[in-house]
């Protein structure tokens, strides 16, 4: 399992935005934003399979509300929240969910909804619960072997869970930019600009 992810503020601000607009599969969005973080997450995993893992043809089919590489044995997993766009890659069916880790909410009185009894939970333990509860959906299955919790940029919750037993070795990476105005389509053929590093 491999985790990579960039930050979209970042990203926004320092490319030329007609580019990311040529990843788009035409789907429709309410707003700006979740159009936004699609394109970028749609990016994102074409990028990384592409230059990480040598897929050539990366083009992405729908089975079962689920994405998959339509040509090669890949699997990943795509999320977002607030700044954060994100994508785990895994041998094995793999569910990614993040979440960026609010205060103020009634944790106790979702978590009981879902069946789980606590008495008084933590941010924390609220936000591993439900990105697992999410996670797990994106799986689409139950039949969960793997589990993967941990905070990211120190207020994201991220969990994944697979139904194979993970890769102990993976890492942590983020995509930076070190240039204005970067190209998208050109970075795909010839990356230049976008470089990945290590964060854990």
């Amino acid at each position: 399992m491999d985790i990579f992810y960039l930050k979209k503020s970042e990203f926004l601000e320092n490319i030329d935005y007609k580019t990311l607009k040529t990843f788009s599969d035409n789907r429709e969005f309410n707003s700006k934003e979740k159009e936004e973080e699609h394109l970028l997450g749609l990016f994102l995993t074409k990028f990384i399979a592409k230059h990480i893992y040598d897929i050539q043809n990366t083009e992405i089919e729908i089975i079962n509300k689920k994405p998959f590489f339509k040509n090669a044995k890949l699997y990943f997993s795509i999320s977002h929240s607030k700044d954060i766009v994100l994508v785990v890659f895994n041998n094995s069916n793999i569910g990614a969910d993040i979440e960026y880790m609010e205060n103020g909410k009634n944790f106790k009185l979702i978590m009981n909804r879902y069946g789980i009894k606590t008495s008084n939970p933590t941010a924390k333990e609220f936000y591993r619960f439900w990105t697992g509860h999410e996670a797990e959906i994106k799986l689409g299955n139950r039949n969960i072997k793997s589990l993967f919790s941990e905070i990211l940029e120190d207020n994201y919750m991220l969990t994944c869970v697979s139904d194979n037993i993970f890769v102990s070795n993976f890492q942590i990476k983020k995509l930076n930019i070190n240039v204005k105005n970067i190209d998208l389509t050109k970075e795909m053929d010839f990356p230049q600009s976008i470089k990945c590093d290590i964060i854990a």
